[in-house]
């Protein structure tokens, strides 16, 4: 009972979330228990090998449209600079009498801001489009990446695949699939944990919730089973209630993973 105990706080241990008392008497029982000291090890080796993850370097491609728009920006401004040429040879044809110089003056500022507003307005969004692509290459890089770990036969690659899951400006349909396949399916309990976590970004969605409701009665970890008990909690998921109360009811449910669920049931049942 005790391990099940610390097991669920070694995470909130390691990123600083443990409040004192629990803080001392987690170190405690890692100090006695070997399983959870080595599982805390573990932990720890985890996050500090995410730390080390590469940032993906860009492509061929993204670095050639880049080439690409600094030289356009480069004709932009020749061609700016251009109507300086004609500034002599135009001399000869501005009126000598002051009245018509004040029109013709006037005519051409308004023709100068008409023409450079439209001219400026045109380069922003070349610029905008340019970078929304090179932004998009990049999601699709690390969604790319992330699929492909998670599909690695080392717990460690595929841990990397979560983590890249959440380095995503948005979390893509193909990789929520991925998440909650590794949440159902993840032979590794960390690797488990790490996907549920990951799917937090995803909680608004009522496909992706009602999938981890129903992950519940797959999984034999108490620690994963009180992991998803958290985020039906944290998402708000009145409609989990009907499935955590007959999940509490299975007769080989761990005691402190029952008085979970019986909790969060209330928890669900006050939202409004």
């Amino acid at each position: 009972m005790m391990c099940i105990w610390a097991k669920e706080r070694i995470a909130a241990s390691w990123t600083g979330e443990l409040e004192g008392h629990e803080q001392t008497k987690l170190r405690s029982h890692l100090a006695e228990c070997q399983e959870c000291a080595a599982e805390m090890m573990q932990l720890s080796a985890m996050w500090e090998r995410l730390a080390d993850i590469p940032a993906p370097e860009p492509s061929l491609a993204m670095q050639a449209r880049w080439d690409a728009t600094i030289e356009s920006l480069g004709v932009q401004r020749a061609r700016q600079r251009r109507p300086e040429a004609w500034k002599f040879s135009l001399a000869a044809l501005w009126p000598n009498r002051p009245v018509w110089q004040v029109t013709v003056a006037g005519a051409c500022l308004v023709l100068g801001l008409a023409v450079g507003s439209n001219f400026s307005a045109v380069s922003r969004q070349t610029n905008k489009t340019e970078i929304a692509a090179l932004r998009e290459e990049v999601a699709s890089t690390k969604e790319m990446v992330a699929l492909s770990l998670l599909k690695e036969q080392s717990a460690s690659e595929r841990l990397r695949g979560v983590d890249y899951s959440t380095q995503m400006p948005r979390i893509e349909p193909e990789v929520i699939s991925a998440l909650i396949q590794a949440v159902n399916q993840d032979p590794s309990v960390n690797v488990r944990l790490a996907a549920i976590d990951a799917l937090s970004r995803a909680s608004g969605q009522p496909q992706v919730r009602q999938s981890l409701e129903q992950s519940l009665n797959r999984q034999e970890s108490p620690t994963v089973q009180a992991a998803l008990i958290g985020y039906l909690v944290d998402a708000r998921d009145k409609q989990a209630v009907g499935a955590l109360r007959q999940f509490a009811r299975r007769p080989d449910l761990d005691q402190t993973v029952r008085e979970r669920a019986g909790r969060a049931t209330q928890q669900l049942t006050q939202f409004r």
